[in-house]
């Protein structure tokens, strides 16, 4: 394994074992038998689940951006995140039962993303980066606005639902996260078994024909590949935008790489990322906790913007 994945990975079990132990309730205050049933029953899981979240986020937003050609594109932008959080929000409305989540949010995601680039495509038959993000974010904004009609409509539900809008990692379970972690190693292990075609399709699509990969079969196959593992984890969780974007790019900025080492690399920092702003969005403030979907945006937008700034300074030299 690379030197670099190695640090990587041991950061990220020190992590993991910090924030188990760190939280709003002080273990002095509380018996030994509690004190195991905090660690084990609800920090472990949301650890966990904040660790694959963050490995899947960012592991779906490498692949679309070689694949789409766009490096601002992932669950977020493409609105996909907003069809899983309101497939996920119709079974708490509806008599569909809850188990069925994870089925729903890949459904209305995928239907999400298909709509976009159809959208694009008649605006824009290039795919430019501008029009397929300015698709996307539209999109999941009206999605969103339907899920604010589902709240009003639905007062009783406003709790249940309203978690979905700001990602939230509290109450996920094991199950969950089971789920969710099958879900990432699955897709991890197919993408690693086609990183040589996605490597491929940086060269464009013509090129990439020429050396033998059949890029009308490889695309739609991949792009659903990644997509499946974050609509499950954000069906749980609810709206963590960003990271797709910004970690794969981060990467790419200090160091160049092929696909599979940046995909071994986006997992790691990925994972490191949402596990160390979960932490600190519940304890900062404890006993108040703030949602995980909002610590990533406070955290990222000055990232992006730094991104976008150095992108815009590159093309003018």
């Amino acid at each position: 394994m690379n030197k670099t994945n190695v640090v990587l990975s041991m950061i990220l079990m020190l992590c993991l074992v910090v924030s188990v132990f760190v939280g709003s309730v002080s273990f002095s205050d509380v018996s030994t038998m509690q004190s195991y049933t905090i660690m084990l029953d609800v920090r472990l899981p949301r650890v966990l689940m904040a660790i694959f979240l963050g490995a899947s986020l960012s592991m779906s937003g490498a692949v679309f951006q070689i694949i789409l050609k766009n490096p601002m594109v992932d669950s977020f932008t493409l609105g996909m995140a907003n069809g899983a959080v309101l497939g996920s929000a119709l079974t708490v409305i509806t008599v569909i039962p809850v188990i069925f989540a994870p089925i729903m949010s890949i459904i209305c995601g995928l239907l999400t993303m298909v709509l976009v680039l159809i959208i694009a495509r008649r605006l824009d038959l290039s795919y430019r980066p501008e029009t397929l993000i300015i698709t996307g974010v539209l999109l999941g904004s009206l999605l969103s606005g339907i899920l604010y009609l589902i709240i009003l409509v639905n007062p009783e539900d406003t709790q249940n639902i309203s978690r979905y809008m700001f990602g939230s990692l509290s109450g996920v379970n094991y199950y969950q996260v089971a789920v969710v972690m099958v879900l990432t190693f699955i897709a991890f292990i197919l993408l690693i078994r086609y990183g040589r075609q996605l490597d491929l399709l940086k060269l464009g699509d013509i090129r990439a024909h020429a050396l033998g990969v059949n890029v009308s079969k490889i695309r739609p196959m991949l792009l659903m590949t990644a997509a499946v593992p974050p609509l499950v984890a954000l069906g749980y969780t609810g709206i963590i935008a960003l990271v797709g974007i910004i970690v794969p790019q981060v990467i790419m900025y200090l160091k160049p790489m092929p696909f599979i080492p940046l995909l071994k690399r986006s997992i790691l920092v990925g994972a490191i990322y949402v596990l160390i702003v979960d932490t600190l969005g519940r304890t900062l403030f404890a006993p108040v906790s703030i949602p995980t979907g909002v610590m990533v945006m406070l955290s990222a937008v000055p990232i992006f913007i730094y991104l976008l700034y150095q992108r815009t300074l590159s093309t003018k030299k």
